[in-house]
């Protein structure tokens, strides 16, 4: 109900008085006022032309960025409420939140980090083939192959009296080092002599281990031959 009826009152209640949501009284004193007013009278013409054409504007579309908008709130609505029902439901919330936490804070440094070992691996693969070493196999010595201490030429000295066992020292180039008589008991100074000599004089091939000639021990049995005419 209007205290005082006056044309401010009036227009601010034309909206209302237009569109029939005033009550009879209040409806009935408004009429009152426009007929005694003309002003007012084409300030209500003007609302309600105002108002037609409000009415013939063409229907909007909700947008769909909107609309996306609105279901996304919804949905964070929807779930604050279900973290809040009990405790299982805010450590899973809490276990989410981690993980999206953790693979926003690695992504930043995956592509960089993919990109310098996929760089790394081009980089590197250019520069083994400049270092690439093509092998000479003409001056191998071949492998695999293993010999003892050969006699190559044997002295022209003899050696008298019984058989006797000798263990010589080869080195990697063939020559004797040292020999021992291991039942030197049983030679006297004059066959140790002949020994010596026997061995000084003659020619050795050195044992050869994965091919390559090496120093080594051999024993070597000399034997006595007496003929009789």
């Amino acid at each position: 109900m209007m205290n005082e009826l006056n044309c401010s009152a009036v227009r601010s209640s034309l909206w209302d008085y237009t569109s029939g949501t005033l009550d009879e009284r209040d409806r009935a004193e408004i009429e009152s006022h426009l007929s005694e007013c003309r002003e007012c009278v084409l300030h209500r013409s003007e609302v309600r032309s105002l108002r037609q054409g409000l009415k013939n504007l063409p229907a909007l579309g909700v947008p769909e960025l909107l609309n996306t908008r609105l279901r996304v709130l919804a949905s964070r609505d929807r779930s604050r409420r279900l973290v809040r029902r009990d405790f299982a439901s805010w450590v899973a919330e809490q276990q989410s939140r981690f993980r999206l936490f953790f693979d926003n804070l690695l992504r930043p440094f995956a592509v960089p980090a993919a990109g310098g070992i996929l760089a790394s691996f081009l980089c590197f693969g250019t520069v083994l083939d400049t270092l690439h070493v093509m092998p000479d196999w003409d001056n191998d010595i071949p492998v695999g192959i293993s010999t003892e201490v050969a006699i190559d030429e044997l002295s022209p000295f003899s050696c008298g009296g019984h058989d006797v066992k000798v263990q010589l020292s080869v080195d990697s180039t063939g020559n004797v080092t040292d020999y021992e008589l291991p039942d030197s008991g049983h030679a006297s100074p004059e066959e140790l002599q002949e020994i010596g000599n026997l061995v000084l004089y003659s020619s050795f091939s050195p044992a050869v281990r994965l091919g390559r000639p090496v120093a080594s021990k051999r024993f070597v049995i000399i034997s006595h031959i007496s003929v009789k005419g």
